[in-house]
């Protein structure tokens, strides 16, 4: 069963169990095909490819989306007949690929002399043209026959069958004239017995066009990379199985599975175990450990992804009490004895009709990325959305459309930090091997609608299967497991990345959250919108012994950014990243929280008012409205609002446009059903400085709007 593609998750049966596994295919070309003529091969693809790209005309082509009849087939998954629909996905590479459609075998050997398979198509037309693409040992085609609505009929083609020599073709049939009925249907009649090889069709499509339908890889244009991957060593690589690397979005931790080594949980009979490395003072990787228990155990275990803070793991299983695992996904946290037991997360009408699965959270936390096959599926696995609904609950999958999915597996999937670049392995679309790695820009927020998906190129992608692919915020690496140059068998490894490949810029913002009275951590959330709407777009936990956080926020955008703990008051930050257009480090942002106690005061953050004016901004809303909701659930907490202002103006004006935009904000908090009894309103202007007003950065500080607790 664990003969899939690259790395998913496999559903077995062990004593009435069921979970996932991930099976790691090897990520390089064998060396008995590193031949002068394979490596001269190679370079004529990329050029002509190349070449392809920069001549392609927009031509009117429609390929086959239907299976009407077909003679045999090699199974009814490999090789089987609707693998010749849609469009072609072996070309120009060529090669025995699963996704041609062949013929019947009986010991190893084509029986089906008289071989046809007939499409249909979504949209007839009058065509001047028919592709046949065949994907491997082209030159088995013997007829070609179209068909119209009403039953009329054209051969097109005919030809005696030979041997071509060639790896893979598009057999382009040109007509004098366009049909004069228009075309639903193709046949195509082949003597696959005629030719030395496995003979496979691709594609088969429809052109109105008299110029030639030509199709290349969709390589990222202008892609180079700068240098070879790089072993990341001794500490993390050994003689065993090194797979499924997944890196920190700060890059200095990294998971990995390491498979059957002593010191698994399971010992050298357990095949999937976590181990970690992170990152000394110097940069260099530190021995990589086992994470243990809970999240170790004797089944299959791994890691799909790493929030922000990386306080957080998503994990493929669910993790039953008994010891257990089963299909699904579940969430894990840090506390201070260590990781938290696995939660599962509840997603709304979850069913999976593969044994295989892929789980992936977007670094916001909002969005869950997975590899499904449902009903609604293109065909075997495809990738959907699911929406947070609230802690561990999701809505229900989402398909995200023919422009990601194909007719064959699309899984793999790893969101980078701009919330809006997808990369993914499929098969189903045209590459260099037997799976590749795409890249795709998210449009709008339907997820429907999706750049065409692009080719990482040669270099990432081998004629082997490639995924797992991800990268840290920064995007200046990508990480991989391969065979080519391990110390054993699987290591991992990292490549830098070109421009053309990266996500869009972000900023990584890390810091702490104390306790105001002891300066101690506090176990903390910290919850990030977007300003002026209020929109949440990112969620992180503080480290529960050091009180450390990291979120990673998009730039070009306003934010607000607020720590919430269990018997303090929450406080909240204003950051401005509109003006930032590359990856950025902020670092030592302190969040300090008060204990709920009389006395205590808490400075409303992200206030906002028109220029040496009372009246409010609609940045401020946001924070306000969490004011009143905190007051609505604390009815006995009674405050005093305090407005301060800097010294630039004379005393008197400043005394009275601090009063009015204390009294502003209790106006706000009165219309959202605070009793106005409960708050008192004081201006103190100038008269209590938090900061010099020697500078603009410390009159900043001094212009505020503070509440005071009067009364618990």
């Amino acid at each position: 069963m664990k003969q899939l593609f690259g790395i998913l998750c496999l559903t077995f049966i062990i004593a009435k169990v069921f979970s996932q596994t991930e099976v790691e295919v090897v990520n390089q070309t064998k060396k008995s095909e590193l031949d002068s003529n394979l490596i001269k091969w190679k370079a004529a693809l990329i050029k002509d490819s190349i070449l392809q790209a920069q001549k392609n005309k927009v031509i009117n082509v429609w390929w086959a989306d239907k299976v009407i009849a077909f003679s045999s087939q090699y199974s009814k998954t490999d090789r089987a007949a609707y693998q010749a629909l849609g469009a072609p996905n072996v070309y120009p590479t060529g090669g025995d690929a699963y996704t041609n459609w062949c013929t019947k075998e009986v010991d190893g050997k084509e029986v089906d002399k008289n071989a046809f398979i007939r499409v249909g198509f979504k949209s007839p037309a009058q065509v001047q043209q028919v592709v046949v693409v065949e994907g491997s040992n082209p030159g088995a085609v013997t007829k070609v026959i179209v068909y119209g609505e009403k039953g009329q009929s054209q051969v097109v083609y005919e030809s005696q069958p030979r041997n071509l020599g060639l790896r893979t073709r598009m057999l382009n049939i040109f007509l004098p004239q366009p049909t004069d009925f228009y075309v639903k249907e193709v046949e195509v009649r082949l003597d696959p017995l005629a030719v030395i090889g496995r003979n496979g069709i691709d594609a088969i499509g429809i052109s109105d066009s008299k110029d030639s339908v030509k199709w290349s890889i969709n390589v990222v244009p202008n892609l180079e990379f700068t240098s070879k991957p790089e072993n990341l060593g001794d500490a993390i690589n050994s003689i065993y199985d090194e797979v499924a690397p997944m890196i920190s979005p700060d890059g200095r931790t990294i998971f990995f599975v390491r498979k059957f080594h002593p010191d698994n949980v399971g010992g050298n009979k357990d095949e999937d175990d976590i181990w970690y490395s992170v990152k000394d003072d110097n940069g260099n990787w530190t021995p990589a450990k086992n994470i243990g228990a809970p999240l170790n155990n004797q089944y299959n275990n791994f890691v799909q992804s790493i929030t922000p803070d990386g306080n957080s793991l998503l994990l493929a299983n669910v993790y039953n009490k008994d010891g257990s695992t089963g299909p699904g996904v579940s969430l894990t946290y840090k506390t201070r004895q260590g990781w938290a037991f696995p939660e599962k997360q509840t997603i709304d009408d979850f069913y999976n009709m593969s044994p295989f699965a892929n789980y992936f959270l977007s670094n916001d936390g909002q969005f869950l990325i997975m590899a499904l096959e449902r009903k609604d599926s293109y065909g075997e696995l495809d990738l959907y959305v699911s929406f947070r609904k609230g802690d561990n609950r999701w809505s229900k999958p989402l398909n995200l459309g023919p422009i990601i999915n194909t007719s064959v597996n699309d899984y793999s999937p790893f969101l980078a930090a701009d919330g809006v670049t997808l990369y993914y392995s499929t098969a189903g679309k045209s590459g260099y091997g037997k799976e590749d790695i795409f890249m795709t820009t998210r449009l709008d927020d339907t997820w429907q609608n999706w750049t065409e998906p692009m080719n990482l190129g040669p270099v990432l992608n081998s004629s082997e299967s490639d995924t797992k692919y991800n990268i840290p915020a920064s995007g200046e690496y990508a990480y991989l497991s391969s065979t080519k140059g391990s110390k054993g068998k699987n290591d991992i490894f990292r490549i830098k990345l070109p421009s053309k490949a990266k996500p869009k810029p972000v900023v990584l913002i890390s810091g702490k959250v104390l306790n105001e009275r002891t300066n101690q951590p506090v176990d903390a959330r910290i919850i990030v919108e977007e300003l002026p709407g209020g929109k949440e777009v990112a969620v992180a936990r503080t480290d529960p012994n050091t009180g450390e956080f990291k979120i990673i926020l998009p730039a070009g955008k306003k934010y607000g950014f607020r720590a919430i703990g269990l018997g303090f008051f929450d406080v909240n930050k204003y950051i401005d990243l509109s003006d930032v257009t590359e990856y950025t480090e902020i670092e030592d942002e302190m969040l300090r929280l008060s204990p709920i106690e009389v006395g205590s005061v808490v400075r409303l953050n992200n206030i906002f008012f028109e220029f040496a004016k009372a009246v409010l901004l609609p940045e401020s809303f946001p924070e306000l409205d969490r004011t009143a909701e905190f007051l609505k659930n604390n009815p006995t907490i009674e405050i005093e609002i305090g407005g301060h202002t800097d010294d630039i103006g004379s005393e008197k004006t400043n005394q009275i446009l601090s009063e009015k935009r204390a009294r502003a904000v209790a106006d706000y908090l009165i219309s959202k059903g605070v009793d106005p009894k409960r708050m008192t309103v004081v201006g103190y202007g100038e008269s209590r400085p938090i900061a010099f007003n020697t500078d603009e950065e410390g009159r900043a500080m001094n212009r505020r709007v503070e509440f005071k607790v009067m009364k618990k």
